[in-house]
């Protein structure tokens, strides 16, 4: 699906096809889970995220400018609503003063390997989950969006809403604090 074709989902939908939306959810239900995961760390926090980007999209169509990336509009609407899950999280556990739990839940793929490779996976995942979770946030969006989402500088920079520059720079600095907040890890052990 291309940016015209994902516009004219839209534009039928709007009209009244309501049935084709479930075309653009199919088509992204994945990488918006990942998104709200890999910021998250927790999977039930990352489908009830996933699952209310979608909603809020729908009710907002309206709102969607067919000659922007629908994929990057659906992005910003769930960065924005883990943004706002996150800050919730921070303050509630400012208010009664417990420390975080972790963030990791089990990865649904890791089932299927060996006791061994999960368990090396799983050090390795908490740790970067933790390097992670450490970043400022502004840093740690440009990062997931580029390295675990895999989005060129050019998405990361109109799903941010920042200029190009910016985007890399975010990047740039997060990667630099990353392999501190790594390097220290690796030193502590």
């Amino acid at each position: 699906m291309e940016r015209s074709e994902d516009a004219l989902v839209v534009e039928a939908v709007l009209a009244g096809d309501r049935e084709r939306y479930a075309r653009l959810v199919d088509r992204y239900k994945k990488q918006i889970y990942n998104l709200a995961y890999r910021m998250t760390w927790n999977s039930e926090v990352a489908r009830d995220l996933s699952q209310e980007t979608f909603v809020r999209a729908y009710a907002n169509l309206h709102r969607y400018r067919p000659e922007k990336s629908f994929f990057n509009w659906l992005y910003t609407i769930c960065l924005n609503l883990t943004r706002n899950h996150l800050e919730k999280k921070r303050e509630l556990l400012s208010e009664d003063g417990n420390a975080p739990d972790t963030w990791a839940d089990t990865n649904p793929s890791t089932e299927q390997r060996s006791p061994e490779s999960q368990m090396i996976e799983r050090q390795a995942t908490n740790g970067l989950e933790t390097a992670l979770s450490a970043l400022p946030e502004e840093l740690r969006e440009a990062v997931v969006l580029r390295y675990l989402q895999e989005l060129p500088f050019e998405a990361v920079a109109e799903t941010l809403d920042v200029s190009l520059s910016a985007a890399k720079m975010r990047v740039y600095r997060g990667l630099e604090r990353l392999r501190a907040i790594l390097a220290e890890q690796g030193g502590r052990r």
